[in-house]
């Protein structure tokens, strides 16, 4: 999810909690409990839960797709919850019983009075704002955090005591994957990240990311073909923009955001690939391109700036048929619409992702499977 915390969310009123208070004007790292980090590498299970929401009558819900979570829990004993695993934001957040009943939706809810290790960090407070148009804000919390083979103590968390909108579904926290040196949004001091704290006891700075699994700290090459194709990374923080070519004729700028779940290319791109298609049409209704059924159609192609190609295969471009009975289909190649493409994860899981970190540098392969 893009993160737009610099936008603060001013309507929102933030509580303050005086319970378990611990004064901390320089911030202590977390440490990592006993041996759960020894190799230096750590793999995070990953799960794909379809997400519904209400559909026109209440009693109905509609399917809008799948995301992947990873699952983690807080505080002694442990608090299981899912966690979005977002490459474009850096906080480490969670939803929480301190929020006023009307904005507690039916996911589960960090109760930090239910965690003997739990410390409030007084006076520190965060703002957040996505481009979806949801905020929140609240407190800080220091608690103990586990997540696959990782466990922290200690780590701050930012956790939610007022939000524009009750959340539903599964996820109840965000796990912020982007690497902003500034740390995460909070105040009076940005404090650093999850990822910031986990990067020096990882043996390399990279990450990477195939459907199912989260690697940290090496790259298995049982799960990818071929050659990782490389680009920089042409921003401040986090994974993106990064630039590539497609098809070999036109460069776009790309930003990879495991935090979205959809993914688009701009129109010239699209023009581009739909001209190996004949029998394709330009749809007014779907904003996009449909072709025949039963064409196959090319895969499509990027080459990175290192010269190496990577490409989703024809048979994973399919996304629906018309409901209209043409007989024509609709592939996942949505259209946006400026120049720029942000990838989410319909398009991340559909290659082995490396986000190379200590070299600047996003690497794209082909799945091994």
């Amino acid at each position: 999810m893009r993160d737009y915390s610099s936008f603060a969310c001013l309507a929102l009123a933030t509580s303050m909690i005086t319970s378990n208070v611990v004064a901390m004007q320089v911030h202590t790292r977390p440490k990592p409990v006993g041996g759960s980090l020894q190799s230096g590498r750590t793999s995070l299970p990953a799960v794909k839960i379809p997400h519904k929401r209400l559909g026109d009558r209440a009693t109905s819900t509609v399917d809008v797709g799948s995301n992947w979570y990873i699952e983690a829990w807080i505080g002694t004993p442990g608090q299981s919850f899912y966690f979005l695993a977002d490459s474009g934001a850096p906080n480490l957040s969670i939803e929480s019983t301190l929020e006023p009943a009307s904005q507690q939706g039916d996911i589960p809810l960090y109760n930090p009075t239910n965690s003997s290790t739990a410390q409030l960090m007084e006076g520190y407070t965060y703002s957040e704002c996505f481009g979806s148009g949801y905020c929140d804000n609240g407190v800080v919390y220091t608690d103990i955090f586990t997540v696959g083979q990782i466990a922290y103590e200690g780590m701050p968390i930012m956790v939610q005591t007022n939000n524009t909108s009750p959340s539903n579904g599964v996820r109840s926290g965000n796990m912020g994957l982007n690497i902003d040196l500034n740390g995460m949004t909070t105040e009076p001091q940005r404090l650093p990240s999850f990822f910031q704290h986990l990067l020096p006891d990882l043996d390399d700075f990279r990450a990477s990311n195939n459907s199912g699994q989260f690697d940290f700290g090496y790259v298995d090459s049982g799960k990818y073909t071929g050659n990782i194709a490389y680009g920089n990374i042409t921003t401040t923080g986090g994974f993106g923009p990064w630039r590539s070519r497609a098809l070999g004729l036109a460069t776009m700028t790309v930003v990879f955001d495991t935090g979205t779940g959809g993914g688009s290319i701009s129109r010239e791109i699209a023009d581009l690939y739909w001209s190996q298609v004949p029998s394709s049409q330009w749809n007014d209704g779907w904003n996009n391109y449909l072709y025949p059924c039963n064409q196959t159609l090319p895969d499509f192609v990027i080459q990175l700036a290192d010269g190496n190609k990577v490409g989703i295969p024809s048979d994973g471009l399919f996304s629906k048929a018309a409901d209209d009975g043409s007989g024509l289909c609709a592939t996942m190649l949505a259209i946006a619409d400026g120049n720029d493409t942000l990838w989410g994860q319909a398009w991340i899981e559909k290659f082995f992702v490396i986000f190379d970190w200590g070299n600047r540098r996003l690497g794209v392969a082909n799945k091994s499977q």
